[in-house]
């Protein structure tokens, strides 16, 4: 069996250590974010499409690009905010230790995801890690899950997923796997 899990949200509460990391990248450019409108409105999405409106609209696309990279520097130093997900993490660690195979599938970047997974111990517990780099369509759309079943071998039915946001449920229900909602922990 294949288990898929979502990063942030759903395995880690991230939505403290990614405001705080955008809000910092971005006031260096004169603008601003609350971690209010970042859970609501950012946290779960494509960098690309939630950064437009906090830049004016219609940004450089080069600026864009800056603040996400100066996002990703900062990160690490925010990863004390990060709360795990305790029950997931020890659920996880059963599904493995009984034969399973984990895939950490998330729209985050490659740098960050290991910075925050290594912070917890558990880089290591995962047989494929993609992220945000490794596909050509974000969340909504099952890329990074089809991906992952064809990684492994196997089909929907041969893999469970677990996920948080809407725009991750979509991608999971719409790869055809058994899929779990995990609610506010």
């Amino acid at each position: 069996m294949l288990i898929c899990v979502d990063l942030d949200g759903t395995l880690l509460d991230t939505v403290p250590a990614n405001a705080a990391s955008y809000r910092a990248a971005l006031e260096e450019l004169g603008f601003t974010v609350t971690d209010e409108y970042y859970a609501a409105h950012c946290n779960g999405g494509y960098y690309k499409d939630f950064l437009r409106p906090l830049m004016g609209g219609d940004p450089d696309p080069a600026d864009v690009e800056q603040v996400h990279d100066r996002k990703k520097a900062l990160y690490a130093d925010y990863l004390d905010c990060v709360r795990p997900n305790r029950a997931l993490l020890e659920l996880l660690q059963a599904m493995r230790a009984a034969g399973n195979r984990l895939a950490c599938v998330t729209t985050s970047s490659r740098r960050n995801v290991n910075e925050v997974l290594s912070h917890f111990g558990c880089v290591c517990w995962f047989d494929l890690i993609l992220t945000g780099e490794d596909v050509t369509k974000s969340k909504p759309d099952p890329e990074g899950y089809l991906k992952a079943m064809e990684h492994f071998g196997v089909t929907p039915a041969e893999t469970m997923i677990f996920e948080d946001s809407a725009l991750g449920l979509a991608a999971a229900k719409a790869s055809g796997a058994t899929v779990f909602k995990v609610e506010a922990f």
